[in-house]
């Protein structure tokens, strides 16, 4: 995903491209002579591929960092010392989000491969991975062993206060930050649609679900699945995506008295405010149509595209 407008403490979310794990068999990794770390880190790399790794340098109480330059300032992330952790994420203004990882044990990460912090056998047949990418953002790796792997895996999520996160249309989530009087919030970040291949690169069906402030992964394994599976969250902090989601009271008013009269312009961030403007009769009429059917206006914008629409649940209240 192209990075289209900043702000302070946004996120954005960049889509992740999993290579396939052909020739991965679990005889063949047995036998292959690597050392664990390094195996644990060929397996991930092999899914995930290493295009889009950050440089990293290491620092006290972490495995690695990596610092990405931002407009107004520089992105940290962060993998942590050991399994026991959180992957962190630092805007350029001082905010942090965190993802937990689903571990049993605290082992030590360790830099293999092209860059991967693994983290071998920290819970029941299971290897943990930590890649640092190169849009501000991380990945948070499980590697499924064997068949008798745990397929739910919950990572504890920390996020600002006034952010939010609403399940999208991609089976990821929105991270979402109030604006101004809390009338609508910017996508200022989000959670990857999941995604988890096996060891033939063949797509396991895996799905999140939020509770409370904890992300679970299912990874719906069969008989017929070649292990070792690779399941990944991917998130970023300090990047904006493009989206506005608005709460009913502001879809009513801009149904009721027009795009312009019901929010001031100058509340939202450029280009939106410019495309906002110059396309406020089709704002008005979708505003119109989502308040009809109780749901919410939504806007999206990107490189000169905008595209009213509607959402409901989440935000929407």
């Amino acid at each position: 995903m192209k990075r289209s407008v900043r702000i302070v403490g946004g996120f954005t979310a960049a889509v992740t491209t999993g290579a396939l794990l052909v020739g991965v068999a679990p005889s063949a990794m047995a036998d292959d002579g690597l050392a664990a770390d390094s195996r644990a880190a060929h397996v991930v790399e092999r899914a995930t591929g290493t295009s889009d790794l950050a440089a990293t340098t290491t620092a006290p109480g972490a495995a690695a960092v990596a610092h990405t330059q931002a407009d107004d300032g520089t992105v940290t992330a962060t993998a942590p010392k050991d399994a026991a952790g959180a992957v962190e994420i630092t805007a350029p203004d001082g905010t942090t989000a965190s993802l937990g990882l689903p571990q049993d044990r605290a082992t030590d990460g360790t830099q293999a491969g092209d860059g991967t912090v693994v983290y071998t056998d920290a819970a029941k047949d299971t290897d943990l991975a930590v890649q640092l990418t190169d849009d501000g953002g991380a990945r948070a790796l499980t590697t499924l062993k064997n068949a008798q792997a745990p397929t739910e895996q919950r990572y504890d999520l920390h996020l600002p206060a006034g952010t939010k996160a609403v399940a999208n249309d991609t089976g990821g989530y929105d991270l979402l930050r109030k604006v101004d009087n809390d009338s609508f919030a910017m996508v200022v970040g989000a959670i990857d649609a999941p995604w988890a291949k096996d060891a033939r690169g063949k797509s396991v069906p895996t799905n999140y679900k939020l509770e409370g402030d904890t992300l679970v992964q299912q990874v719906n394994t069969t008989k017929d699945t070649a292990f070792p599976v690779v399941a990944d969250p991917k998130f970023t902090w300090g990047w904006v995506t493009g989206t506005a989601y608005f709460k009913r009271s502001e879809t009513r008013s801009i149904a009721i008295y027009g795009a312009t009269a019901a929010l001031s312009v100058s509340m939202l961030p450029p280009p939106l405010n410019v495309l906002y403007r110059v396309n406020a009769a089709l704002v008005t009429a979708k505003a119109a149509s989502a308040n009809s059917a109780k749901q919410c206006l939504k806007i999206k914008f990107a490189a000169g595209i905008f595209v009213p629409g509607s959402h409901k649940g989440g935000y929407c209240k």
